[in-house]
């Protein structure tokens, strides 16, 4: 796949507890590509294992993975307590409690928090009904569920992840932004081109108002968003 798609993986979401995972990971790292935990119900010990075999990432952090128990850890004991693992959140304030990510952020360092959004097609639209491979999706108050209500993806907007991050989870502004600029570019090996305003790397700048809502975005140096 990698090779078809001329070297573009950077990422792969891996379960370290599937046949095989173990082996995938170590052939994953041996690529340079990132193995990251998620979608898994692994053990403590099974996450350990795919650590040492070259997993340095967790997938949506909390989300669709086996939660901290006190009596099994699970991968978010690993990803709380391995300083090796870089992890993404959702914070939209419906994923993760914001108390849970004052947590994490007492537990992580700064330089290991990756913000995203998850977010799905429905991302910036109004309230409704929408698809998501094939499954209806229902948007309502900024959230996105199935019909059984779990939660599908998000439509959250990474500008709202920042603001939640600072008001929300006490997050200073400059540490918010890290997590979702330089943290993610470095994350994937591409921080010599993104991520930061530094001469030589590529002019894509977002810059916000007062009230941490953006105001105009450049993309290569072009203005690409404006707000009304």
């Amino acid at each position: 796949f990698n090779q078809s798609s001329g070297n573009l993986i950077r990422l792969v979401t891996i379960a370290p507890e599937m046949p095989g995972a173990i082996g995938l990971i170590k052939y994953l790292y041996k690529q340079g590509i990132i193995a990251s935990v998620g979608h898994s119900n692994a053990t403590y010990v099974q996450t350990q294992a795919g650590i040492k075999a070259g997993l340095s990432h967790v997938t949506h952090t909390f989300n669709a993975m086996r939660e901290l128990h006190h009596r099994e850890p699970g991968v978010v004991g690993a990803a709380l307590t391995s300083p090796e693992l870089m992890v993404e959140v959702i914070a939209d304030g419906i994923h993760i409690h914001p108390v849970v990510l004052k947590i994490l952020t007492k537990i992580k360092e700064g330089e290991k928090i990756v913000l995203i959004t998850d977010a799905m097609r429905a991302a910036g639209l109004k309230d409704g009904t929408y698809d998501l491979g094939g499954q209806e999706v229902i948007v309502t108050k900024g959230q996105a569920r199935l019909k059984d209500v779990i939660l599908a993806g998000s439509v959250l907007t990474m500008d709202k992840a920042v603001k939640n991050m600072v008001n929300k989870v006490d997050v200073q502004l400059p540490k918010a932004i890290q997590m979702a600029s330089f943290n993610p570019a470095r994350s994937i090996g591409i921080d010599d081109k993104k991520g930061s305003l530094e001469p030589g790397k590529d002019a894509d700048i977002v810059i916000l108002n007062k009230n941490l809502e953006t105001e105009l975005t450049i993309v290569a140096g072009k203005i690409v968003y404006r707000r009304k």
